[in-house]
């Protein structure tokens, strides 16, 4: 930025959706320069941050870019939200010198103030992050309110076309382990559209495959499977009344903008990184001796706990009567959006 004498400290933001969405409190509260994957820009942009929110590209070309860029601007310390070796290694390439964080990968030797992973783990993530930028991570974790933009609204609002209720259903994740089955993604979106509610799948540029199956189950259903950046997911996400979703980023997002969700839980603890921003009805199905193995592959073989297959087994204890059960109790009570 011109004019402006360079900022002293950068924040290297977290790799996943869900993970920035819960350093937002903490990184605006800092108020430093935030470091990010391109991508991931726009949640950091849409928070208002009081630092310039810097876009960086992966691979070597895109290392070397932001090296650079560091360089010019000459940070002297930076705070590592992110527990990669890689992102300590691109932040010292930069000429960042003091650098805080966890002592995890194997990158201690990197690091001048290293932060125990044990020292974080009792906390929810969204004070994890506060703590490592030192700031107060005491009471209830709570989410930044992000306010997507009133054009990207309007015109998703045009696109949904509906004056009755609308559920979005986010049928997809990263990780394996934690997807409830598609089938029963389609028959959550098949019920609720017999009931005169409008349902909206969504998904990330590679699962335009499984919205599709989800919105065939549901003949009026809107399928905008990969054909959303972040600014309109976020935007889309504001619409709707109420979200169905497997523990994703796009749960995080949801709270975010104040959406109330319905959560599928299997590998991951809730207590650690539930959605706060919004209510949430969380569907957890059997206590099973693996919970939380917080796996993102599930590993399990052989006959289940309770099933005969192992594999998955907890995500597919998890019932269509049980995830309707939610909808009902968190949706029946609540009035449309504006």
């Amino acid at each position: 930025m011109r004019g402006r004498a360079p900022a002293r400290r950068i924040i290297r933001a977290p790799n996943h959706l869900g993970d920035v969405v819960a350093a937002l409190p903490a990184i605006v509260a800092d108020g430093s320069d935030v470091l990010v994957v391109r991508w991931l820009a726009p949640v950091v942009e849409m928070a208002g941050s009081a630092g310039d929110v810097i876009g960086f590209d992966r691979g070597f070309a895109g290392f070397g870019r932001a090296v650079r860029e560091l360089r010019r601007r000459g940070y002297d310390d930076g705070v590592l939200l992110t527990p990669a070796f890689s992102a300590a290694w691109l932040l010292r390439c930069g000429g960042v010198g003091h650098l805080r964080g966890t002592a995890t990968d194997g990158r201690s030797v990197l690091l001048r103030e290293r932060v125990s992973p044990d020292v974080l783990r009792p906390h929810h993530r969204i004070n994890a992050y506060k703590l490592l930028l030192d700031q107060d991570a005491g009471g209830e974790p709570r989410l930044h309110r992000l306010s997507p933009s009133p054009e990207r609204r309007e015109r998703w609002r045009a696109a949904v076309g509906a004056t009755r209720p609308v559920i979005g259903i986010f049928p997809g994740s990263n990780a394996p382990a934690r997807r409830w089955p598609t089938e029963r993604f389609a028959a959550v979106a098949r019920a609720l559209a017999a009931r005169g509610i409008r349902i909206v799948v969504m998904g990330g540029a590679g699962e335009a495959g499984l919205t599709a199956l989800v919105a065939g189950a549901a003949d009026t259903a809107l399928d905008v499977g990969g054909r959303t950046d972040l600014a309109d997911l976020a935007a889309l996400l504001s619409l709707c009344d109420l979200v169905v979703t497997n523990d994703t980023g796009p749960m995080h997002l949801a709270g975010a903008v104040g959406t109330p969700t319905v959560s599928l839980w299997g590998p991951s603890d809730p207590n650690e990184v539930r959605q706060v921003g919004a209510s949430d009805a969380r569907v957890t199905g059997a206590v099973l001796p693996c919970k939380p193995c917080r796996r993102n592959h599930c590993g399990r073989r052989g006959r289940g706990t309770v099933l005969a297959d192992a594999h998955g087994e907890c995500m597919r204890l998890i019932e269509v009567e049980a995830v309707l059960a939610a909808v009902e109790s968190e949706f029946g009570r609540r009035p449309a959006r504006a």
